[in-house]
C-alpha cells in the first residue's frame, strides 16, 4: 500500500474517532454530576420520624434539571426548575437530610 493511501486511511480513522468523541460529549451521561452551587436544597424540620417538606431552589439564571437525593427519605425524582423558582415535595422517612442534588435528564 502506498504511503499516501496509508496516511489517508489513518487520517480518516482519526477523524472518525474525533467525531465519535464529540458525539459522546453530547450524550445524556455527559450531563450527569452534581448540580451547580446556585441550586439549593433543604428539608424542613428534618428531625424525627414523619413526612417532611423538602425544597429545591434554583438561584441560577438558567433552567436546571435536578434530582434531590434525601438520606432516610423519599427522593424528588428528576424535575426541571426555572430560574428563581422552587420545587417543593413531600419526603417520607426518619431524620431526613439532603444527601445530594444531581443533574439529570428530564
Amino acid at each position: 500500500m502506498s504511503t499516501f493511501r496509508t496516511r489517508l486511511i489513518s487520517g480518516a480513522v482519526a477523524g472518525l474517532a474525533l467525531t465519535a468523541g464529540t458525539v459522546g460529549l453530547a450524550s445524556p451521561a455527559a450531563a450527569a454530576g452534581t448540580a451547580p452551587p446556585c441550586v439549593i436544597g433543604m428539608v424542613d424540620g428534618a428531625s424525627g420520624p414523619a413526612a417532611k417538606m423538602a425544597y429545591v431552589s434554583n438561584k441560577c439564571d438558567f433552567n436546571v434539571a435536578v434530582d434531590m437525593v434525601v438520606s432516610n427519605g423519599t427522593d424528588s425524582g428528576c424535575v426541571t426548575i426555572s430560574p428563581g423558582h422552587q420545587y417543593k415535595f413531600r419526603t417520607w422517612g426518619s431524620n431526613q437530610q439532603v444527601f445530594a442534588i444531581n443533574n439529570c435528564q428530564p
